[in-house]
């Protein structure tokens, strides 16, 4: 009697490969038709690119979506510090029994750090080898699902104008010490409304925004430097060490030594 449980199946996508660019500020995307879909995810900085002549700026915890056939191509020369994800994918058999998302072109990526996560390990997994064409689609299949779970669009009106400086504001001055209070007050609001503004439109408080703005950053240093844990702590804007920890494992599931040992490996290039 068999103790292994098998599992089959497919997906209604190819996927093909990912990588992550990371800029010098030097070049600017590559101009060409491609014959697969390209999911573009803004990890840093700001991406000029157009395709058949509409020009969109991806901006960090943005996605945009290219379609195969369509010509497409930077408009701008890199930013110094633009990072993005990249996957290419295509369509197979699409039918009425596979589940059905709904993937808009240009959009607000309501869980970016989660997005983040799903491509580090797409991306681990095919440095080393251990990749298969089921994980690869399944990888992409969440992929896209984060990216069809939208709230408001973007251009909305005022109110979501006001949450996105809020968000510009996290993302740029996390590693200070602040707080809610402290954003509406810079951007001259009542933080309850702010709270309840920001809130309607990341799905999260600010409060949460400023945690996983600092450990998203608590991340990258991990994976791209050689600073011990509290050294870590007080670059990404955490006072206290033990707190860091704390809250690194609510939100990764894990300590910060074990997510440096389970992610030392990427492949980074420029496709």
């Amino acid at each position: 009697m068999s103790s292994t449980l098998s599992l089959g199946g497919h997906l209604p996508l190819d996927s093909q490969r990912a990588g992550l660019m990371m800029s010098r500020g030097i070049g600017r995307h590559i101009n060409r038709t491609a014959d697969f879909f390209v999911l573009l995810f803004v990890r840093e900085g700001v991406l000029h690119i157009e395709e058949l002549g509409t020009a969109f700026e991806v901006q960090a915890g943005q996605s945009l979506l290219l379609w195969p056939g369509r010509r497409h191509g930077g408009t701008k020369d890199y930013d110094e510090n633009l990072q993005f994800y990249w996957l290419h994918f295509n369509l197979t058999d699409i039918g009425e029994d596979h589940p059905a998302l709904s993937i808009p072109q240009y959009t607000n990526v309501t869980r970016p750090d989660f997005v983040t996560e799903l491509f580090r390990r797409y991306l681990d997994d095919q440095e080393t080898g251990h990749l298969q064409p089921l994980g690869a689609a399944l990888y992409s299949w969440m992929i896209l699902m984060e990216i069809s779970d939208t709230r408001p669009p973007l251009d909305t009106g005022a109110a979501t104008s006001l949450a996105g400086r809020a968000y510009a504001f996290v993302r740029t001055h996390f590693h200070e010490k602040i707080t809610a209070s402290d954003v509406a007050f810079a951007l001259g609001y009542n933080s309850q409304y702010l709270g309840r503004v920001f809130q309607r439109t990341y799905n999260q408080s600010l409060a949460e925004a400023i945690r996983r703005a600092r450990i998203s950053h608590a991340k990258s240093l991990l994976l791209h430097t050689n600073h011990n844990v509290g050294e870590i702590a007080r670059l990404s804007g955490f006072e206290d060490t033990t707190y860091f920890q704390r809250v690194f494992k609510q939100l990764e599931g894990m300590t910060p030594l074990r997510f440096r040992r389970l992610h030392a490996r990427m492949m980074i290039n420029n496709s």
